[in-house]
C-alpha cells in the first residue's frame, strides 16, 4: 500500500512534465457556413387553414408548378433554407390568388418560418403559412463548409532537466548577469536541492585534541 503511493506519483509527475514539454495546443472550431448562406430546395409545405371551420392540411408543392387549393391558385417560385450548423430557418417566394369574388388582393412575396406574421396570406376564406423547404437541394447550392484553420498558439517549454546519479534530477536555472546561475531578477525555475555546505579546515598551530 506505501509503496504504491510514490510510484504513482512519480507516474503522475512524468505525465505532467510530458504534457508541459508538448506546450499549448490550440482547438481548431468546428466547420460552420456564414451566416448568409442559404440552400435551394425543390419544394416546400404550407398551412392552410379555412376560417368557416377553422380545418388546417398541409399543402406540399414544387417550384414552378400551379397547384389549386378550394379557391385559392397557389404558386411556388423558390425555398431556401439555412445549411446544418445555423440557426434553423426557411423562406419562400409565392404567389397566392383566390378565384372567387372574395375581395382579398393576391399575395406575391416572401414568407418567413421563423417569424409567421411576416409576409404571411390572411384572405377572407384562408389563411397560409410556411412550414418547411421539401425536396431535393437545387440552386443556390452551398457546397461542403469551408475547412476552419486551427489557431496559431505560442509555444510553452517545461524547464529542461537533468538527472545526478547522485543526488538525484536537478533543474538547471537561467543564467544571471554573473554567469553563475543565480539570476537574481529572473522568473525562470529555480533549484529544488539544498546549497552545498563548505567543509571547515583545521587552523594551523592548534593543538591537536586528545
Amino acid at each position: 500500500m506505501f509503496l504504491a503511493l510514490p510510484c504513482l506519483a512519480g507516474l503522475a509527475g512524468g505525465v505532467s512534465g510530458a504534457a508541459q514539454a508538448e506546450g499549448v495546443r490550440g482547438v481548431t472550431p468546428p466547420a460552420t457556413y456564414p451566416a448568409n448562406t442559404w440552400q435551394g430546395r425543390s419544394g416546400a409545405v404550407l398551412r392552410i387553414m379555412r376560417r368557416l371551420d377553422s380545418h388546417v392540411e398541409l399543402v406540399p408543392l414544387h417550384s414552378g408548378e400551379d397547384v389549386a387549393y378550394g379557391p385559392l391558385s397557389l404558386r411556388l417560385e423558390r425555398c431556401l433554407q439555412r445549411p446544418d450548423g445555423l440557426p434553423a430557418q426557411m423562406t419562400a417566394l409565392l404567389k397566392i390568388e383566390e378565384n372567387q369574388d372574395s375581395g382579398s388582393p393576391p399575395f406575391e412575396g416572401w414568407m418567413f418560418t421563423d417569424d409567421p406574421a411576416l409576409g404571411a396570406y390572411a384572405g377572407a376564406l384562408y389563411d397560409v403559412q410556411l412550414v418547411s423547404c421539401d425536396g431535393n437541394k437545387v440552386e443556390p447550392m452551398v457546397g461542403p463548409p469551408p475547412a476552419p484553420a486551427p489557431p496559431q498558439l505560442p509555444a510553452v517549454m517545461a524547464p529542461h532537466v537533468e538527472a545526478d546519479e547522485e543526488h538525484g534530477p536537478v533543474v538547471l536555472t537561467p543564467s544571471g548577469p554573473d554567469g553563475n546561475g543565480q539570476g537574481g531578477s529572473s522568473s525562470g525555475p529555480t533549484s529544488l536541492l539544498p546549497p552545498a555546505q563548505p567543509v571547515q579546515q583545521p587552523q594551523q598551530g592548534a593543538a591537536a585534541p586528545h
